[in-house]
């Protein structure tokens, strides 16, 4: 079976390094880019990877003037092939985020799943952001993805701002801060995490090689 090819876009957007090397402890190519590839080198990929920390509005606009976001819509989606986002770069996958917008607006986003991003609700005596452990609930929903991962496995979170689905069919676990949110989303083999699998030890790994070993983008290879 031939090593999944992974494009790690790099858009500016941080959180760069940390998921390479996460990235490269799998039986992977990881190719690490800052501009759109080719198409010729974008027939080869199997996965694409979008972390990221930060607002939602400086995402898109990251994404927009390097060209990623046309690459992504335009190249990538159609192949119907995986993409994982992560943290930032599940954010940028909803229809909207509040985020960096002017007012009390909305910044548009990629809407490969259809939902907006907002600030948590929390309790009182609560504190935002939301930094540290947490317990993952996963939905029967999350399928390969989740694979061998327990429920109520503890992830690393760090983040200010969830994701709200529009269908909860799309919601593929949960945790909880003072009140529940989305921790994980998917549409096809399009899906993002609000928590840091790279600084998730063993659990993150797992989540990787899950992502990576995916029958249905494994088949394209």
């Amino acid at each position: 079976m031939s090593r999944p090819r992974v494009l790690l876009i790099d858009a500016g957007l941080g959180n760069i390094g940390s998921v390479l090397a996460a990235l490269q402890r799998h039986d992977c190519i990881v190719e690490l880019a800052q501009q759109p590839l080719c198409l010729d080198d974008t027939e080869s990929l199997t996965h694409v990877v979008l972390p990221g920390v930060g607002a939602f509005a400086a995402g898109m606009e990251a994404l927009r003037t390097s060209g990623w976001q046309s690459w992504i819509l335009a190249h990538w989606c159609p192949r119907e092939l995986p993409l994982l986002g992560i943290c930032l770069g599940m954010h940028l996958l909803a229809s909207e985020g509040r985020e960096g917008a002017p007012g009390d607006g909305w910044v548009p986003g990629l809407n490969l799943i259809p939902g907006r991003v907002q600030r948590l609700t929390v309790d009182s005596g609560l504190v935002l952001p939301h930094v540290g452990w947490n317990a993952v609930h996963w939905d029967e929903s999350a399928g390969d993805l989740a694979f061998g991962l327990p429920d109520a496995g503890d992830m690393y979170f760090v983040h200010s701002f969830a994701f709200q689905t529009f269908d909860m069919a799309h919601a593929l676990a949960e945790s909880v801060y003072g009140l529940p949110f989305t921790a994980a989303v998917g549409k096809g083999l399009c899906y993002g995490v609000q928590f840091h699998p790279e600084k998730s030890q063993k659990l993150g790994r797992n989540l990787l090689a899950n992502f990576l070993t995916l029958k249905s983008c494994l088949s394209a290879a």
